[in-house]
C-alpha cells in the first residue's frame, strides 16, 4: 500500500520523518514523500503530482502554516496535492496538528475546506511524531483496497426525492436545453442542522470548481433557504456565428443539497435549432460524471444511497449521435408540454461502490431514462 505523505515540508519536518520511517518497517506500507524522490526530468510539481497519482492512500497533515502560493495558480503545494488526490478518487486520510499557535488565514480556509460537510474525510489530530505515527497507523488499518462490491437491494419503501424544476432558486426563465439530473438520496440520514446547511453555498462552489464542473470565471449564484442549499451558473450559451444550424454549449449547471441529505448535479445539454441528441453512451457518460460529483457533496457518515435521474424537458431531445448536434439542416419536430424522463429512486447501494463502479451505475439509470424518453413519444 503506497502511502503518499502531503504536508508543508518545513513546518512539520519531525513528523514527516517519523511517520516515513515507520511506515517503513510496518508491513504492508510503503511511503512516497517528497524528500525520498531521486533526480527527475520533471519539475518537482510535477512530481509531487505523479506521486500522488500512483498512491494508493493520500495521508495530509495540517499544521498551521500555508506554505508558499505558487505563482500560476496561487494555490500551496499542499492543496494542489489534496485537490488533485480528490479528483483522483484516492482514499485521503487528514491529520491535524493540535498546537498552540494560530493559523495562518490561508491555512484556516484550507483547514475548513478538508473538515467541511461537502468533504467529509477523516479527520484525527496529532500533538508530536508519536501521535501522529499511533494515529495514522490506525487508521490505515482500515483502509482496503480494491473496488467495492456492487450490489444493488430494494428500497424497503419508497424514498422522498425534490426533483430540481421543484426548487425556485435554480429554475432559468428562457432556457430551452434539455437538462441531466442525478440526484442520490441518503439511506436513513439524519437532517442537516441549519447552521450546516447555510455553510454549504460556499463549500458546494468550491467543490464544482475543484472538479473542474464549475470554471472559476462562472458567475456563480450561491445561497440557501431552510429547505436547501444551491450553488449554479446561469445560462450563456456560445459557439459558432450564431447561425441556426450552431452548436450551442450552455452553461446552466449546478448542485442543490437538501437538508435531508439528498444531493443533486444537473447540467444542460447542447443543442442546435433542431434540440439535443442522446445516446446510451452519451448519457452514462455523462451521469457518471455527475454521479462521482454528487457522491463528494453526501452527507458524511453516509454509507448507503438512492440514486435516481431525470431529463426534462423532452420537447427538443431525440436520440441519435451526440457528436451531429451543430450543423444539422433538418430534423424532427414533437411537443410533449414539457415530459420529462425520470427514473424514480427504487434501489439502493453503497456510497462507495457509486465511486468505484460510477460507470455500472450510471448504465442502469441511462437505460431508464432512454425508456422513458421512448414512452413519452
Amino acid at each position: 500500500m503506497k502511502v503518499f505523505i502531503s504536508s508543508v515540508t518545513y513546518a512539520l519536518k519531525a513528523e514527516r520523518d517519523a511517520l516515513a520511517a515507520q511506515l517503513k518497517v510496518v508491513a504492508p506500507y510503503e511511503p512516497v514523500r517528497f524528500e525520498d524522490f531521486t533526480a527527475q526530468g520533471r519539475s518537482s510539481r510535477e512530481a509531487c503530482l505523479a506521486g500522488v497519482e500512483a498512491c494508493d492512500v493520500y495521508v495530509l497533515l495540517l499544521g498551521p502554516r500555508y506554505g508558499d502560493p505558487l505563482p500560476d495558480t496561487g494555490k500551496a503545494p499542499t492543496e494542489e496535492e489534496f485537490e488533485h488526490a480528490r479528483r483522483l478518487g484516492k482514499e485521503i486520510l487528514a491529520f491535524v496538528k493540535d498546537i498552540d499557535e494560530e493559523d495562518e488565514p490561508r491555512q484556516a480556509e484550507f483547514k475548513a475546506r478538508v473538515q467541511s460537510y461537502v468533504n467529509g474525510y477523516f479527520r484525527d489530530s496529532f500533538v508530536d511524531p508519536l501521535s501522529l505515527n499511533l494515529a495514522v497507523t490506525a487508521a490505515l488499518a482500515g483502509v482496503t483496497l480494491g473496488p467495492a462490491a456492487l450490489e444493488w437491494s430494494t428500497l424497503p419503501a419508497p424514498a422522498e426525492i425534490v426533483w430540481r424544476w421543484k426548487v425556485p432558486a435554480v429554475r432559468h426563465a428562457g432556457l430551452y436545453a434539455p437538462v441531466l439530473d442525478v440526484h442520490l438520496v441518503p439511506v436513513s440520514a439524519q437532517p442537516l442542522r441549519a447552521t450546516q446547511l447555510q455553510g454549504l453555498p460556499t463549500l458546494l462552489t468550491r467543490s464544482a470548481r475543484d472538479a473542474g464542473f464549475f470554471a472559476e470565471t462562472d458567475a456563480v449564484q450561491a445561497s440557501s433557504d431552510p429547505a436547501v442549499a444551491w450553488s449554479w451558473v446561469p445560462n450563456q450559451h456560445g459557439g459558432g456565428a450564431g447561425f441556426l444550424s450552431d452548436r450551442q454549449e450552455h452553461t446552466y449547471r449546478g448542485l442543490l443539497a437538501h437538508r435531508s441529505g439528498q444531493v443533486t448535479v444537473f447540467e444542460a445539454l447542447p443543442t442546435d435549432s433542431m434540440g439535443a441528441l442522446v445516446n446510451r453512451e452519451e448519457l452514462q457518460r455523462r451521469l457518471a460524471r455527475l454521479m462521482v460529483l454528487a457522491a463528494g457533496a453526501v452527507p458524511p457518515g453516509t454509507d448507503t444511497v438512492a440514486p435516481a435521474a431525470s431529463l426534462s424537458p423532452l420537447d427538443r431531445l431525440f436520440e441519435g449521435d451526440p457528436a451531429k448536434v451543430g450543423g444539422r439542416h433538418q430534423g424532427i419536430m414533437r411537443m410533449t408540454t414539457g415530459a420529462a424522463s425520470v427514473m424514480n429512486p427504487t434501489a439502493t447501494v453503497s456510497l462507495r461502490a457509486v465511486m468505484d463502479h460510477s460507470g455500472d451505475v450510471a448504465a442502469e439509470l441511462a437505460a431508464e431514462l432512454l425508456d422513458g424518453m421512448r414512452q413519452a413519444r
